[in-house]
């Protein structure tokens, strides 16, 4: 098979569980995997993002401890969860060895970018999305990720050719009852002003995105996902396959 990474399978096969890659893996096993510059995007704004603000809490005094206050007191949502998972990934790499965390946690900048591309035959770029363009640099000894301009009203990037070339999928999409509302009403509101695709609507489509990107690849692509709720609903009325690992045995 051909398969199409989501921004959680990516999150997933680096920074998971044990059980959750292992699950990932079986999954991807000998198939031919593809992503997307939107994905990219999603990955920098998600996982990338908390990294850097984990490392920044980790640099106010170097503390192990501390650190893990920190996070319950200054990550909120999912991004707690996120980068939790990510303190317990690095102190599990250097044994819990205080002198060698900082370390760690810049090795473990430059790893997880790399791995995004792990085992990938293409990333895909048909919405040439800038959020896909950003990096991680460092002020005064600190990490900052540089930001990336997604208005309404700017021009930055092609999805909307990409909504243009899908025409069709879309009217399906709008025609399907299990479609969640708030999608769409954008979807309504975009038909009769392109500008409605871009800005914060171009990030709560995201699923819908890729999925559109999987559809109208040059490859016979599915989805895989482990967002079943989301994708199923899209992959039914566009007619794409959605491929999900089986979390069933993580508790």
């Amino acid at each position: 098979m051909d398969l199409l990474l989501d921004t959680t399978i990516q999150i997933d096969r680096i920074t998971g569980s044990k059980e959750r890659k292992e699950a990932v893996e079986k999954i991807l096993k000998d198939n031919k995997l593809y992503c997307t510059t939107y994905v990219l995007g999603e990955y920098y704004s998600n996982i990338v993002n908390d990294l850097v603000t984990l490392y920044s809490l980790f640099l106010v005094d170097k503390d192990i401890g501390e650190t893990g206050k920190r996070i319950t007191e200054k990550v909120f949502g999912r991004s707690q969860s996120r980068v939790s998972k990510l303190y317990a990934n690095i102190l599990d790499m250097c044994n819990f060895d205080v002198d060698e965390v900082e370390d760690t946690f810049q090795l473990y900048m430059d790893l997880i970018q790399d791995e995004f591309y792990l085992n990938l035959e293409e990333v895909l770029n048909k919405t040439k999305c800038v959020r896909a363009e950003r990096k991680i640099a460092y002020e005064d000894g600190r990490p900052v990720l540089s930001n990336a301009r997604c208005r309404k009203g700017e021009e930055n990037c092609d999805i909307c050719l990409l909504w243009k070339e899908a025409e069709q999928e879309t009217e399906q999409i709008l025609m399907s009852e299990e479609m969640d509302e708030k999608i769409l009403k954008i979807l309504r509101a975009a038909k009769e002003n392109s500008r409605e695709y871009r800005g914060n609507n171009c990030k709560t489509l995201g699923d819908t995105v890729i999925s559109l990107e999987a559809k109208k690849s040059e490859y016979e692509l599915r989805i895989c996902s482990s967002n079943r709720k989301d994708f199923q609903p899209i992959c039914q009325a566009i007619g794409l396959q959605l491929v999900a690992p089986d979390y069933s045995g993580n508790k």
